[in-house]
């Protein structure tokens, strides 16, 4: 945790301040929310009929990211480079299902879902790994993101 000075008083010499917390903490955070993901984790592959729980999860994901983003105070923060492109891939995964998922769910073989999924799982597997790194944390353990059933 950090401490941000918030506001300065001139003539009563004080201080206003504010626990923040570290760029490391939230790192864990993200890693500890992400880990529980399933459109993440579950399977190496989905069937076209999880689309739509897919789409949601990625909805939820992308807000929390914003969530955690506000949370920094640095701006050029390498964490704030690394979740905003972590955050860009649930975008593009949102985006490639198109309006409310359409896209997926006319895809009859589901290779429009199952593709898009692949690049957000790998695109989250490689800022994952340089968040982890970077703070010394567990990263987390995504199927690959490539593979198919």
């Amino acid at each position: 945790m950090g401490i941000r000075a918030t506001a300065f008083n001139v003539l009563g010499v004080g201080v206003n301040w504010e626990f923040t917390k570290s760029d490391r903490v939230i790192a864990q955070q993200v890693m500890d929310f992400l880990a529980d993901k399933r459109v993440l984790t579950i399977g190496r592959g989905r069937l076209r009929s999880d689309s739509e729980a897919c789409l949601a999860s990625a909805v939820q994901c992308r807000q929390k990211l914003s969530e955690h983003l506000d949370q920094i105070r640095k701006p050029k923060s390498d964490l704030r480079i690394w979740l905003r492109a972590i955050r860009q891939a649930f975008v593009d995964f949102i985006e490639a299902g198109g309006a409310d998922g359409e896209r997926f769910r006319s895809d009859d073989c589901g290779e429009t879902f199952n593709q898009a999924l692949a690049d957000l799982r790998e695109q989250v597997r490689q800022e994952t790994e340089a968040v982890a790194n970077r703070y010394h944390l567990v990263g987390l353990n995504l199927p690959p993101g490539h593979d198919r059933r």
